[in-house]
C-alpha cells in the first residue's frame, strides 16, 4: 500500500505536472528500510533464542508491525510535503485567505487539518490512557517482580534454573518458564508452583538445578526451606549447593 500510493502519486506529479519530486526515492529507501528490518528480525531469531523456543514463538508478524507503522509515517511525512509544494504557497507568511490555488483547495486544506487535528488528538489521548491503564494493572507482573530480584544475565548458558512462581497459571501455560529463559538466558530454566512434598522431596527436587528464583513469596517453598535447609528464604536469586542456599546479588 506504501508503495502503490507514493509511486502512482510520484508518476501523476511527473508525467501529468511536468515536475520532480523525491517519493520514488523514498518508496525505494523504505523498502530498503524493510528488507534490512526483516532480516535483522530473522538474525535474532536463529543467533539470540533457543532453536525449541524460536521454533515455537508466535510473535514475528508482531514485530514486522512495528517497522510498517514506522514506514507509513516517514513515506506520509514525504507525500504531504510533496502535495504541499505542489498545492501551497511556500512562504508561510504570504498563506492567507487569497493564498491557494482555488478555493476549492482552501476548503479541502482547512478540514483535512481539522480532521486530521481531532483525529490525531483522540488516538494520543486514547494512546496514553491504556499505557497508564496497562502499566497500573501491570505493576506486578512476573517480568517485573524479575527485574526486583536479580539482574538479567546477557550471556548464552546452560544452567538449570527453577521460577518459583505461586501463580498457577504462569507455571501451567509455561510462562514462568518463558520468562526465565529470556532473564537468564538459559534454555533449562523451568517453573513450578507445586511444592507439596515431603522434606526429602523437596531437597531432591531443589538440588536438581543450580540456582532458585523467587520472584514472589510461595509460603510452602519457604517453610520447606527452613525445615531443610534451616534457611528463612522470601525472595531472591539463589545458587544451590548441597546443604543452603546462596543468595546471589
Amino acid at each position: 500500500m506504501i508503495n502503490i500510493v507514493l509511486i502512482l502519486t510520484w508518476l501523476f506529479i511527473r508525467i501529468r505536472q511536468h515536475q520532480r519530486n523525491n517519493l520514488l526515492g523514498i518508496a525505494l529507501l523504505l523498502d530498503m528500510i524493510f528488507v534490512a528490518y526483516y532480516g535483522s528480525l530473522f538474525g535474532m531469531y536463529i543467533l539470540s533464542m533457543p532453536y525449541a523456543e524460536a521454533i515455537l514463538l508466535d510473535g514475528f508478524e508482531r514485530y514486522m508491525a512495528s517497522i510498517v507503522i514506522l514506514n507509513l509515517f516517514i513515506g506520509a511525512i514525504a507525500l504531504v510535503r510533496v502535495l504541499d509544494y505542489q498545492q501551497f504557497e511556500q512562504n508561510f507568511q504570504k498563506r492567507n485567505t487569497q493564498a491557494f490555488k482555488s478555493a476549492t483547495t482552501k476548503s479541502i486544506y482547512q478540514m483535512a487539518t481539522l480532521v486530521t487535528g481531532f483525529f490525531a488528538i483522540t488516538m494520543m489521548y486514547s494512546e496514553i490512557t491504556g499505557t497508564k491503564f496497562t502499566n497500573e494493572m501491570n505493576h506486578n507482573t512476573l517480568p517485573l517482580q524479575m527485574v526486583r530480584v536479580s539482574r538479567q544475565w546477557h550471556h548464552l548458558n546452560h544452567q538449570k534454573v527453577l521460577i518459583v512462581d505461586p501463580e498457577v497459571v504462569d507455571v501451567n501455560d509455561y510462562y514462568a518458564g518463558y520468562v526465565g529463559r529470556y532473564w537468564y538466558f538459559t534454555d533449562k530454566a523451568i517453573g513450578q508452583e507445586n511444592f507439596m512434598m515431603t522434606p526429602k522431596a523437596f531437597r531432591k527436587t531443589v538440588e536438581q538445578y543450580q540456582y532458585v528464583a523467587i520472584p514472589e513469596t510461595h509460603r510452602t517453598f519457604t517453610v520447606l526451606t527452613k525445615k531443610v535447609f534451616h534457611q528463612h528464604v522470601v525472595t531472591g536469586l539463589f545458587k544451590v549447593t548441597k546443604n543452603r542456599l546462596i543468595r546471589m546479588h
